[in-house]
């Protein structure tokens, strides 16, 4: 189990309790962690330094000729690539030798435990992505009948699988087998009515519908072939990334790992940075979904919460089915659990406003991952991972700053004024390095200055793209009138941490009940929990900074 574990995820470190996990699925002996040393000293004497110890487990190194599981990665991302250069061919041969590697389920021989096991249904999607890609290619060279007798396989051992429902029909429309293409339509109709209670997706029923009419060919279904069914929307990565270590190993453990959930949710106030912790997660996992990577922001450019159905539409789009989103506001988010039921999406929606904008969204089944990053803490969305985002250490944005301007001008006295003064986020960070890279000849010590004598902090802090004060003024805007006129009586406290008690007294002579007020507030992250003082709560600087040129 132990090697069976180490080797499924050759070239990346296995936490000693996902190892320890394996080896005693059904639970621990009291010697547990000291029988697993010695399993892996054993191990180690048979295959050397190939299994070293890492920070928090242990990694097995392996390369592509030593590994069939690597040797069908390196080949399926060499297939992919070569379809996006455009050269069919090339790709066709890569993604057949990859499928040619299978001749049965990933560790049958472990499958008896769970944990194992779950790893290797992992797998054995991405057989299944990359056999539905290759065959399409097949198909399209017009190699229907060399490919037929594998395609009818899968499909009856994967009969919710439409990609392979639909290669299956079309493989044997042209062969001449036209009755028992449409037999074939109607047998997958009568088991997802039966078995799901949904009807079979546009895209099948379209080609069904060509094979009636028996045009002069029945193409390939809209939406199949590795370019069109693999997006891969995940934004550049940020290259300036300093700290979060932690939250980012979390977040791969916890969407990657067998027992981790489907759902998390990054949280936290403006410029915590959110979206560049869920991309920089996302491109480690890169790969791992078989279906590919999707990025959908929840807003509008003008700041605006987007309708589910707007998001809906394109999320369809994006996973391959153009069609038109049912109107019916129950109808749409089923129609679009029922397209990636079968699928293995890792999809990430940015900047989420609120709970029902996130809960239709939500995937039905275990396969597909989705991460959501929001302002707001969305305590309302059941079984989710979540990870909130306090300021930075001082340490911290030292090395993000010293990243970006260099270690001559960056000192820590000057850093301190400035954080205190707009806040230790690495918005305010990126900020601060735009100012004083462009403005060669300020000192730290005079930028310091003139954040601590400027009327409002927004002005000395420029950013490309939307700028600071816009961000905090999306957040404001989206709170209800009560909550908004509490944001500008906060905005008025002193920095620093204070008492439940004494956030709540200042609101108490405006609302009755002031302390669900401030209980919004704090799910809005306008008020956050004080990373210092357990006990306490602070207001963000750049909430603070906004509720004062609101009272000017």
């Amino acid at each position: 189990m132990l090697l069976g574990m180490l080797l499924l995820r050759a070239n990346t470190v296995v936490s000693v309790d996902q190892l320890l996990g394996a080896v005693w699925p059904e639970g621990l002996p009291r010697t547990a962690r000291k029988n697993l040393q010695v399993y892996v000293s054993t191990l180690r004497r048979i295959v050397g330094d190939r299994i070293r110890h890492a920070s928090y487990g242990y990694v097995l190194d392996a390369g592509p000729d030593e590994l069939d599981a690597l040797r069908f990665d390196d080949l399926t991302a060499r297939g992919y690539a070569a379809y996006r250069e455009g050269n069919l061919h090339e790709s066709r041969g890569l993604l057949g030798r990859a499928v040619g590697l299978w001749r049965d389920g990933a560790l049958v021989d472990l499958a008896g435990n769970p944990v194992i096991a779950a790893d290797a249904e992992h797998l054995g999607q991405r057989y299944l992505a990359a056999f539905e890609d290759w065959v399409d290619l097949e198909i399209d060279e017009g190699n229907h009948l060399s490919v037929l007798a594998q395609l009818t396989g899968q499909a009856r051992r994967h009969p919710f699988r439409e990609r392979l429902i639909a290669a299956t029909i079309t493989a044997l429309h042209r062969a001449g087998r036209r009755r028992e293409a449409l037999a074939t339509f109607e047998a997958h109709r009568q088991l997802v009515a039966r078995e799901l209670g949904v009807a079979p997706s546009q895209v099948l029923q379209q080609l069904y519908r060509s094979i009636l009419v028996d045009g002069a060919e029945a193409a390939t279904p809209s939406g199949s072939g590795p370019g069109r069914v693999r997006p891969a929307q995940l934004p550049r990565d940020v290259s300036e990334f300093a700290g979060r270590a932690e939250h980012v190993n979390a977040l791969v453990e916890t969407l990657t790992g067998s027992h981790g959930t489907d759902v998390a949710v990054v949280t936290g106030a403006v410029g915590t940075g959110k979206t560049a912790l869920a991309v920089r997660a996302g491109r480690r996992m890169a790969g791992s979904f078989a279906d590919g990577e999707i990025f959908v922001s929840l807003r509008q450019p003008d700041g605006r919460p987007r309708s589910v159905r707007d998001v809906l539409t394109e999320l369809l789009r994006a996973t391959g089915l153009d069609a038109s989103v049912p109107r019916d506001e129950h109808e749409a988010p089923a129609a679009w659990r029922s397209w990636i039921a079968d699928r293995e999406f890792l999809i990430i929606l940015d900047d989420a406003v609120g709970e029902d904008q996130v809960r239709c969204l939500l995937p039905g089944n275990g396969r597909n991952r989705m991460l959501v990053t929001s302002s707001y803490r969305l305590s309302g969305l059941e079984s989710v991972y979540r990870v909130t985002l306090d300021e930075m250490t001082d340490d911290e944005a030292g090395e993000l700053l010293t990243g970006t301007l260099g270690q001559h001008r960056t000192a820590s006295g000057p850093l301190q004024r400035i954080l205190r003064r707009a806040g230790a986020t690495p918005l305010v960070v990126r900020a601060v390095s735009t100012r004083l890279d462009a403005l060669r000849h300020l000192s730290m010590d005079e930028y310091a200055d003139l954040l601590e004598s400027a009327p409002s902090v927004f002005d000395e802090l420029p950013l490309g793209g939307t700028p600071i004060r816009e961000r905090v003024a999306r957040v404001y805007a989206d709170l209800p009138e009560p909550q908004r006129r509490a944001v500008r009586v906060l905005g008025g406290l002193p920095a620093g941490p204070v008492y439940w008690s004494e956030l709540v007294a200042a609101c108490s002579t405006l609302f009755p009940a002031a302390a669900e007020v401030v209980h919004r507030l704090v799910e809005a992250n306008i008020v956050a929990a004080s990373h210092t003082c357990a006990v306490r709560y602070t207001v963000p600087a750049l909430v603070r900074h906004f509720a004062a040129d609101l009272s000017r």
